[in-house]
């Protein structure tokens, strides 16, 4: 329709659903039209119901199948299905951003296997920024995620075995690298068992790379070095499987150190690596010799850092 202001002439847009007169369009419907013909929450719309398997003994949340599930939250799993959903619907052609926050759980008392999530989505569709509040419920699938599974059997694939150089390791070192390797775990690493020898500590690990990580950051923080060997386990899906051995050695007394056998403290003067340290006691000032025996009983005297 045209119409006349004095002078000037300009085009006026009607909409063809409710008849009101708007300077904008979207699909050919006013911006009250267009948006209340769109839902964002639809769970009945959804393609597929939406899962989540749930790990009975850790409580954990996984995506996928087989051995290529991840781990996940229930929350990145609903975000990610309504965000496909709207961009099926609504994306195609245009853009389609979609944000979730402020989601809630809410756990059913009538039905263990299902989660009621509340949300809030905006999403911009044709230039319209959309709002919307609702729920979605999740079907909970329970099983034992791989990880505990592994844990509860004794799975191991490597063990960190801490030693010292030309001497036995202090309980305080041993300590201190238990702290460390338990400091460095990652969410799929875990530490099935400990084994406290006369000569360390072995620590077996779940994954080469979690044994190679915890051995690096204890030589990192206690000083020495490690190596690592690999022994054939067995064969698993055509593949050799291997189990390795990490030798992690603390290093052994050095010139200047301070150590300690009973309650008697010694400045190392000289070490004569495989047959003792020549050393004086702090508080006489009597010059000695320490048989690698022992050695062997002594510690670090303030080794800390």
């Amino acid at each position: 329709m045209k119409e006349s202001r004095g002078d000037k002439e300009r085009w006026s847009k009607f909409c063809p659903k409710c008849g009101k007169k708007t300077d904008e369009l979207f699909d050919s419907l006013c911006r009250a039209c267009f948006t209340k013909g769109i839902k964002l929450i639809d769970a009945e719309k959804l393609a597929i119901p939406i899962r989540v398997n749930v790990c009975e003994i850790c409580g954990g949340y996984f995506k996928g199948k087989g051995a290529g599930k991840e781990r996940t939250s229930i929350e990145e799993v609903v975000t990610d299905a309504i965000r496909k959903e709207i961009r099926e619907r609504y994306g195609h052609g245009h853009e389609c951003k979609v944000s979730a926050e402020g989601l809630m759980r809410n756990e059913l008392k009538d039905a263990e296997n299902r989660v009621i999530v509340s949300l809030k989505v905006k999403a911009e569709i044709k230039g319209v920024e959309i709002e919307e509040r609702g729920e979605i419920e999740v079907n909970l699938k329970r099983e034992t995620c791989e990880r505990c599974s592994r844990i509860t059997g004794g799975y191991y694939a490597g063990i960190v075995q801490i030693r010292a150089d030309d001497r036995i390791p202090a309980d305080e070192e041993l300590t201190m690298a238990e702290e460390i390797a338990y400091s460095g775990l990652g969410d799929a690493d875990f530490i099935p068992k400990e084994t406290k020898l006369k000569e360390g500590l072995d620590i077996y690990v779940s994954s080469m790379e979690c044994g190679r990580r915890v051995s690096r950051q204890i030589v990192k923080k206690l000083g020495g070095g490690f190596s690592e060997s690999r022994k054939l386990y067995g064969r698993k899906d055509g593949r050799n499987v291997y189990r390795v051995s990490f030798s992690v050695r603390l290093p052994a007394f050095k010139e200047g150190e301070k150590v300690e056998i009973g309650d008697k403290v010694f400045s190392v003067v000289k070490v004569r690596k495989e047959k003792g340290i020549e050393c004086v006691d702090v508080a006489t000032g009597e010059r000695t010799f320490l048989k690698k025996k022992e050695t062997n009983k002594a510690r670090r005297h303030f080794f800390f850092l």
